[in-house]
């Protein structure tokens, strides 16, 4: 129970009493009165309270003698120890207090500072996308107009050029093959059949396209299944250039001649193409055409300065390989077929098309229409060459390959084998090489029948090339090696 003669606020002697009307209890006038000036509340209900509810006491103003321990110095003295003890623990609790809240401001400082970095992070990396989303966006309408200007036919300049080179090609062609000194140039059967291994080597990644350089037979373009691509040198037997820009299978890669420097190109599964050069023992990229859709195929038309590329969505486009620009894409096949690959005929007016549905379209450049449609194979279409002849083309399915007669388009003769990987004619159109499991059957192309056989690797074979008019056979596998092949 509170003594009169104790504050309820401060435990201390009141000196002038005043009661509570709100609670009843007995307070010092001076520091309720305070209390009620900063807050308005009674300090022990918490209850409204104003200076009308306080009741002055009147009390003695008698001083009190000193109590008992206090009337001697050793009391005192004692009392004074007490009281510098208390205030020694109160500053030590104030100190801990200190200490308590200098350390949540520490913390709670380092927190709004990772905040504030985090932030202006984010704020940076928005108006980044802004920036990239705008200019994606400006790049997205510049390819549509650019697609609706475009109409798919080829320019008529170019045209004009194609008819002349493919009607040019085409008597040199006839006019040799009827020259019995023609084909003394070219090795013979005997000659393919006594080819050794001359060098051997391997790359990071399944092969699964090689080309030879026409004009400098050393140079050996390779293509990985994971998208690398190596320019080897057989002289040097080592890598001269590599790029790992592209993300999946390379479908094509072919070199082209529109001046002495050399220049090839690759188009990959990840819808991208890239033009490289190289001049100097130094490759670089010159330039390249990205897109979404898969890339399946693309081949150099005689005149050197066209390519063509077949996408698997039924499109294909022509390329002008003298500013690596796209000319023209033509959609009539868009959405309705699924190209697999595309082979130009050695004279340039026709290139055909396979499919997924094992039906190949014979496709007219000069005329901008569709010639004829091929039915009659087994399975998707794996892979289309043209024989140098000109009027013989090889296809081919996982299970056989089939040699077509262009000029009525009907099937001449059907090898069936097992997991066929790839095929190609030699340049003389006398041979044909088939990829088989791992090794490379050569047949002979007036009766097909097997003269040879080459047994060097470990697991299907994926791509042969000719070289030096067939005196150089390049083979490239899955079992990341490829071999040279002469005398």
């Amino acid at each position: 129970m509170q003594s009169w003669q104790t504050c309820a606020l401060s435990g201390q002697q009141i000196e002038i009493p005043v009661i509570s009307r709100v609670s009843g209890n007995i307070f010092e006038k001076r520091l309720i009165e305070k209390h009620i000036e900063s807050t308005g509340t009674c300090p022990i209900t918490g209850r409204p309270l104003n200076y009308e509810d306080l009741i002055e006491v009147k009390v003695s103003t008698t001083q009190k003698p000193r109590p008992i321990n206090a009337t001697s110095i050793p009391n005192l003295l004692s009392l004074l120890q007490n009281e510098w003890d208390t205030m020694m623990l109160e500053q030590f609790q104030l100190k801990q207090h200190l200490e308590q809240v200098r350390s949540e401001l520490t913390h709670s400082l380092y927190q709004h500072d990772a905040a504030c970095r985090v932030i202006a992070k984010l704020i940076k990396e928005r108006d980044q996308a802004r920036i990239e989303l705008a200019q994606l966006q400006q790049k997205i309408q510049g390819r549509q107009s650019m697609e609706t200007e475009q109409i798919d036919r080829l320019p008529q300049h170019i045209v004009d050029d194609l008819t002349q080179i493919s009607q040019k090609l085409n008597n040199q062609r006839k006019a040799q093959r009827k020259q019995a000194s023609f084909f003394e140039s070219f090795p013979t059967a005997q000659n393919i059949s006594n080819y050794e291994i001359k060098l051997q080597d391997h790359i990071h990644q399944s092969i699964v396209q090689v080309d030879v350089n026409r004009d400098n037979n050393n140079l050996i373009a390779l293509g990985g299944l994971n998208g690398e691509v190596i320019l080897y040198d057989r002289v040097e037997k080592k890598s001269v250039y590599h790029s790992d820009r592209h993300q999946q299978k390379i479908t094509f890669i072919k070199f082209y001649y529109i001046d002495e420097t050399v220049r090839f190109v690759t188009g990959s599964e990840d819808g991208n193409i890239f033009f490289y050069q190289f001049e100097d023992n130094k490759g670089q990229l010159l330039n390249s055409q990205e897109g979404p859709i898969p890339v399946v195929g693309g081949d150099v038309h005689p005149i050197q300065y066209l390519l063509v590329i077949a996408y698997q969505n039924g499109v294909f486009g022509y390329i002008d390989l003298k500013n690596q620009q796209l000319i023209t894409r033509v959609t009539d096949f868009e959405d309705s077929v699924h190209f697999t690959s595309v082979a130009i005929h050695p004279d340039g007016k026709i290139m055909v098309f396979g499919q997924k549905d094992s039906n190949i379209k014979v496709w007219s450049i000069i005329q901008h229409s569709l010639v004829l449609q091929l039915e009659g194979n087994n399975g998707p279409i794996t892979g289309v060459k043209f024989s140098e002849s000109g009027v013989i083309m090889a296809t081919t399915t996982n299970t056989d390959v089939k040699i077509w007669n262009l000029r009525d388009g009907s099937i001449s003769k059907r090898i069936e084998l097992n997991k066929v990987g790839c095929v190609n004619f030699d340049p003389s159109g006398q041979f044909l090489a088939v990829g088989i499991n791992k090794f490379i059957n050569f047949y002979d192309t007036t009766n097909y029948e097997i003269f040879s056989r080459q047994e060097s690797h470990r697991d299907l074979v994926t791509a042969i090339e000719f070289g030096d008019r067939g005196y150089v056979i390049v083979s490239g596998s899955l079992d990341k090696q490829f071999n040279i092949y002469g005398n």
